[in-house]
């Protein structure tokens, strides 16, 4: 007697105990790839060569993206502020301005811009060498592919983000004076001011701190989905567009608990 398709299929019980198990699987070899990575960075110095490469990539062919961006965000940031306070003195906009960049926008702008241009790119990379068996090849000539695609990875990104987030953050404040002193007739010397007035070393180490965080986690996320790709074609384009929901959704997670975390260390 015929099974009737309907009773093979998976309950809804089935299907959430399948996904837990599933995501604490990928969260257990995550945290393993990165205990890995970490021991391979004291091999630094011998690798600096392809932290090097990996560094123009991530840091340098990312940076006219990044700063066009951040120019727009803060003169957004005085346009939209500038409404609101129009019966308010405009001086609060350099505050407002600053504060939003250097606090929030700028890291989680460039973690973002991280997870979708350099993590797919890190993720389609390294899943198709290993759809094409390079990882294995690697293994047989005895090297080790944590050591030598995801250390230099991993390095190059906790460096390059906290460097694109300055100077998002310096052009993000940049843009907003443009707007405040060329549309609104603020007083270049006023605007200013009241930007350094209203940050804080509490504010600048909180908006130093996170970058860190977000470049660690991205490259992680980004050479776990790469080195697990299987599928041919098909599961490389998977793995890029999982590597960057991953990295996205794992960036806005980090930001709640490293704020939290530094609000009680720092303030």
């Amino acid at each position: 007697m015929a099974t009737d398709a309907a009773t093979l299929r998976p309950g809804f019980t089935t299907r959430i105990g399948a996904g837990i198990l599933s995501a604490l699987q990928l969260t257990g070899e995550g945290v393993h790839l990165c205990a890995a990575a970490v021991r391979q960075i004291r091999f630094g110095a011998t690798d600096r060569e392809r932290i090097v490469q990996q560094l123009a990539r991530v840091g340098a062919d990312t940076l006219p993206i990044a700063a066009t961006l951040s120019l727009f965000v803060g003169m957004v940031l005085v346009v939209q502020s500038a409404d609101q306070l129009r019966n308010v003195s405009q001086t609060v906009l350099g505050p407002i301005v600053g504060l939003a960049m250097t606090k929030e926008m700028g890291p989680v702008m460039m973690g973002f811009l991280l997870a979708g241009r350099i993590g797919s790119s890190i993720a389609a990379e390294l899943g198709s060498m290993s759809v094409y068996e390079e990882i294995s090849a690697l293994r047989t000539m005895d090297i080790d592919p944590v050591r030598f695609l995801v250390a230099p990875r991993l390095v190059a990104s906790v460096i390059a983000l906290p460097a694109l987030t300055v100077i998002a953050d310096f052009v993000g404040i940049l843009g907003g004076w443009i707007v405040a002193r060329f549309q609104l007739q603020v007083a270049s010397g006023v605007y200013w001011s009241s930007v350094t007035k209203g940050l804080y070393m509490q504010d600048v180490w909180m908006g130093l701190i996170k970058p860190f965080v977000f470049g660690f986690i991205i490259a992680t996320v980004a050479c776990h989905v790469g080195l697990r790709t299987t599928g041919g074609t098909a599961g490389v384009g998977k793995s890029t567009t999982l590597s960057v929901v991953m990295g996205s959704v794992a960036v806005i997670a980090a930001d709640f608990f490293v704020t939290q975390l530094l609000f009680h260390v720092l303030y």
